[in-house]
């Protein structure tokens, strides 16, 4: 039975007046509503009768209660304010409805929301108190775990460190806990039932207007990032839809903002100059290109080759080269600008990208940089002057892509260099023949795999603990004819646009397998690490060559390594996380190599099979000079570890940088302080001479 107003009961009444006596009985008896009547003649008002539905109510019989006041109900539970209310209205004779908690005759308690009513038969006195009553025992405490769960979930949002805030449909704050209040410097009472857009009109149309309005008319959950002015910090804004309207969460994300913000800076520039690295230079490059082709204006590069660097850190160590290459650094930054990027983009190589600029005005821009690099140097209390080859090359998007444009200012620089160096020269027909020089190197490589002249070096990874070998990253190097030894900077470019690299990728895994189970045979079992090239990255052939690979020789998936480049994963990262998940499940393990110089997306570490990261020899150089670098490789290994990633260092030159990366947690050291890359006789030698006993194993690379 749903409630009645008083109103609706007295108008009952008045028409069961009307009735005959015999219809008004069988009515009473036949309601599934609790009805009690007393006597208002005698003192203490007495039971003088009660309907079939109290007794199924109560578990008292009529006999029971006849004769009794009602208040046997409330046994000694008698200090509910809504008797005093009863009390008042029976003395006044007047309508009462009052919610009681009473007790069945088993002792059970029940709520009973009773409407009482003075009965006149003749003139103003009662002569009768009929009571209505219905059993509310789950709607009292529906409303009450309710009431509870308000309550509880009102102090976990006042202990949280969001900001909370609810809003009805018509944006009319419902609550705001303190620490959302505190942000925005009103108190929670002073906002609830008002207008969020009257109160904060300076939100309208921004982002956080937007993620409300979505959340609001779309009933989806809306997320937003963005500055908020009044207090200096960034905010992150969560809204869920709600029944009622809207639940927002707001988030202080300053430091993570900051935090990314410096992981951008480390992954777009260099760590000892503060310019643009590489990637960022060819991302402007491309930027620049691509407007090229809308406004029809030139994009010039100029590619700046430091003259004699080498003799600088052999005459005055390593340290004062990089104090050199920091002023440098510094000098050419100062010619940025609108239109002007500066990048190092290797060791004693610069690139500046000039937009829309011609062929005289980056005439203008060699001659200042050459300028900059003729004077002097200070460095540890000596003067070092070193100076410059530029190439300049001038295009636009049509014309050439980003690398075609700057090979072809690289290849000028070598023209400057032919000239009698500390010059410039643009790309012309005499670059053009040092390009096709290049170009025959490039076709002697592509013959190199055939005629046996590709070997793998092999340097030393050790123990952070204990200083024992316990692995080695295999390195290609070419035995040229006519030139000697190459490292793999001079001839891999060429190879990686072709499809060559793929037998050569081959080859490397092939050799490196074999290499393992000869060690593994003189009883030295290490993981060998190897890597991967971005075709073989996402070649689906990869995983099946690797799995014959190790069942040829007899070796353990684990104690093979694949090492990738962030920058490799971006080029096709769904191919990509496709052949690692397939070569995690065939038990190898992949390696995430020159961590921090590429994206740095930390998602990586969390959606793809990575079981160990290496940390780049940039962090490691720069280490006795900015205790900056050693807390990021501390972040970094600390952020690894709860991860269950392993870690490796490479670039260690030092004793000092070895003892500071050691005290950081690091699993595995690597660089030329452990050892240079050298060939498999000279690799052996050492594992004979190490102290560790044989099958010494690597990390997860179980004998």
């Amino acid at each position: 039975m749903q409630n009645c107003s008083p109103e609706e009961v007295r108008s009952l009444l008045d028409k069961i007046e009307q009735l005959p006596v015999p219809f008004f009985k069988r009515l009473i008896e036949a309601s599934n509503t609790g009805i009690i009547i007393s006597d208002a003649s005698l003192p203490d008002n007495p039971i003088a009768y009660v309907n079939p539905a109290f007794e199924r109510m109560t578990g008292y019989a009529l006999y029971e209660v006849v004769g009794r006041n009602c208040r046997f109900l409330q046994r000694d539970d008698r200090d509910q304010p809504e008797i005093a209310l009863i009390r008042h209205c029976v003395e006044r004779a007047e309508i009462c409805t009052a919610l009681l908690r009473n007790y069945r005759k088993d002792g059970t308690p029940f709520w009973c929301r009773m409407h009482l009513f003075p009965v006149r038969e003749n003139g103003d006195t009662p002569t009768h108190f009929v009571a209505f009553l219905q059993d509310v025992t789950e709607v009292v405490e529906a409303e009450q775990a309710a009431v509870q769960a308000r309550e509880r979930l009102s102090t976990v949002l006042e202990s949280i460190s969001d900001g909370c805030v609810s809003l009805d449909r018509e944006w009319r704050f419902t609550y705001v806990n303190a620490r959302g209040a505190a942000w925005i410097d009103r108190r929670p009472e002073d906002l609830v039932g008002k207008n969020m857009w009257t109160e904060f009109p300076e939100a309208v149309g921004g982002p956080f207007y937007d993620a409300y309005q979505h959340a609001m008319h779309d009933r989806e959950v809306a997320r937003c990032e963005n500055f908020y002015a009044p207090l200096g910090i960034w905010l992150e804004l969560r809204v869920y839809p709600s029944r009622e309207g809207v639940t927002a969460f707001f988030a202080d994300v300053t430091e993570r903002k900051e935090a990314e913000t410096r992981l951008l800076h480390l992954a777009t520039h260099d760590s000892l100059t503060g310019l643009h690295n590489r990637l960022s230079c060819l991302r402007a490059l491309d930027e620049a290109l691509a407007r090229s082709v809308e406004d029809e204006r030139p994009v010039g590069v100029l590619f700046v080759d430091l003259d004699h660097f080498k003799e600088v850190n052999d005459a005055h160590g390593h340290r004062a080269g990089d104090m050199a290459l920091q002023e440098i650094g510094r000098r050419l930054g100062s010619l940025a600008g609108a239109g002007i990027t500066v990048a190092r983009i290797s060791g004693d190589e610069f690139v500046v990208v000039l937009e829309g600029m011609n062929a005289d005005g980056a005439k203008g821009v060699a001659a200042a940089v050459l300028q900059h690099l003729a004077t002097p140097i200070a460095v540890d209390g000596h003067y070092v002057t070193v100076g410059g080859s530029i190439g300049i090359a001038i295009g636009n998007g049509r014309e050439y892509s980003a690398d075609e444009l700057l090979n072809n200012a690289d290849a000028a620089m070598y023209e400057a260099k032919d000239n009698g160096r500390h010059t410039y020269a643009i790309f012309s027909t005499a670059a053009r023949h040092l390009l096709k020089q290049r170009l025959e190197l490039r076709q002697d490589v592509f013959s190199a795999l055939e005629r046996r002249q590709f070997v793998l070096f092999y340097q030393p990874q050790v123990s952070a603990v204990n200083g024992a070998v316990v692995g080695a990253e295999a390195l290609l190097r070419w035995e040229h004819p006519r030139l000697g030894l190459l490292a793999p900077d001079l001839f891999l470019p060429m190879l990686e646009g072709s499809p060559a690299i793929t037998a050569v990728g081959a080859w490397v895994c092939e050799e490196a397998c074999r290499q393992a189970r000869e060690w593994e045979l003189l009883g030295y079992r290490l993981r060998m690490a190897v890597n991967v090239s971005p075709r073989q990255l996402t070649d689906e052939n990869l995983p099946p060559l690797l799995k014959n690979l190790v069942n040829r020789y007899d070796l353990d998936p684990e104690c093979i390594k694949l090492e990738v480049t962030e920058s490799m994963l971006m080029q096709d990262i769904d191919k990509a996380a496709a052949v690692l998940r397939s070569l995690q499940r065939d038990g190898f393990r992949i390696a995430l190599d020159d961590f921090g110089t590429g994206y740095s997306n930390l998602s990586y570490l969390r959606t793809l099979p990575i079981t160990a990261i290496k940390i780049d020899r940039s962090f490691v150089r720069e280490i006795e000079q900015d205790r900056r670098c050693l807390d990021i490789v501390n972040g970094v290994i600390a952020f690894a570890k709860s991860l269950k990633l392993d870690v490796i260092c490479e670039g260690i030159e030092t004793e000092l940088q070895k003892e500071a990366i050691r005290s950081t947690g690091c699993d595995v050291l690597q660089g030329y302080l452990i050892g240079k890359p050298m060939r498999s006789d000279d690799f052996r030698a050492l594992l004979l001479a190490q102290t560790a006993a044989p099958n010494q194993a690597g990390p997860g690379c179980k004998p």
